[in-house]
């Protein structure tokens, strides 16, 4: 059924597991297209898909409710006969893993543990509710690893195989299909936004020369721009366009302290077409207009 579905675009590989004999199942998907994909044709009747999202963007939704897949994020949602929708972006690389269970499959794995299970997966499986459920996502752990070729071949015997997946795919399910305590919930909320923050200067890092785009760098990041800009001004202690505006100065007293830079080709490199712009922006960052700025020629003399 599943390769069926990906005929169209290809990439779509059965890595472990059979949903309908083992009631889980572990599936790659790696492919672009010039249109979106309707993503939701894959998904099975009375199951829960657990998606880790490497590239591309996809969205599932139920009603009101949506959740988007960023790079670099982890979800879940459960179809009971139908209902999602769900698309994967054009236009770009989409690479992906999916870990799905059966209903009757993850109910025997949670057995006894579900007063600690998110009320809304609690309900759907035990029955009690015959609607699609669109839960929550978050970031991968750094611990786990980011590396593709880490999750869809993994270094271990032939024969261990089997386990590492269905070891992956109950760490995934407790990792998020469980109520966490307040005090998780702040170190989680607080470890996220440092992450996001430390993405967003890499970026800044490696497109000097571009003009800031708030709502593509979010997108980037993978959280909204409202969030991303007030969480970057609390912890670095400036704006995210005087943060930009500081690392295109460094960057310029750098090139001009090389010597192999004049003051219109350091302007130009990072990001200014005006040179009095630049200048301004110069002398307030480093103190000096950079037309005097320190070379090494003139600090041997």
């Amino acid at each position: 059924m599943e390769a069926h579905v990906w005929e169209a675009v290809g990439g779509w590989e059965q890595l472990e597991g059979d949903i309908f004999g083992l009631g889980w199942s572990v599936e790659a998907l790696e492919f672009s297209s010039e249109e979106s994909v309707n993503w939701a044709k894959s998904f099975h009747p009375d199951s829960l898909e657990i998606c880790v999202n490497f590239a591309g963007q996809g969205v599932v939704r139920s009603g009101n409710r949506s959740l988007v897949f960023h790079p670099g994020f982890f979800g879940y949602y459960a179809q009971y006969r139908e209902g999602l929708e769900a698309t994967r972006s054009s236009g770009e690389a989409n690479r992906f893993l999916t870990f799905e269970w059966s209903r009757p499959r993850l109910a025997k794995e949670m057995e006894g543990l579900e007063d600690d299970l998110r009320a809304e997966v609690r309900k759907w499986l035990a029955g009690r509710s015959q609607l699609p459920l669109v839960g929550g996502s978050r970031p991968v752990p750094e611990y786990w690893g980011h590396a593709w070729i880490h999750w869809v071949a993994p270094d271990v015997p032939g024969r261990a195989r089997s386990l590492w997946f269905w070891g992956r795919a109950l760490e995934l399910a407790g990792a998020i299909l469980f109520e966490d305590g307040k005090k998780k919930v702040e170190q989680r909320r607080h470890w996220n936004a440092r992450r996001w923050v430390e993405r967003a200067q890499e970026y800044l890092r490696a497109h000097l020369a571009e003009p800031l785009c708030l709502r593509a760098l979010a997108r980037e990041v993978g959280c909204s721009p409202f969030y991303l800009s007030r969480i970057f001004s609390d912890q670095v202690g400036e704006t995210l366009p005087a943060h930009l505006r500081r690392l295109r100065m460094e960057r310029a007293a750098e090139l001009l302290r090389a010597g192999e830079h004049n003051v219109t080709e350091a302007a130009m490199a990072v990001g200014y077409s005006s040179l009095s712009h630049f200048s301004k922006a110069f002398c307030q960052v480093m103190g000096c207009c950079p037309c005097v700025y320190p070379n090494p020629a003139r600090l041997a003399r």
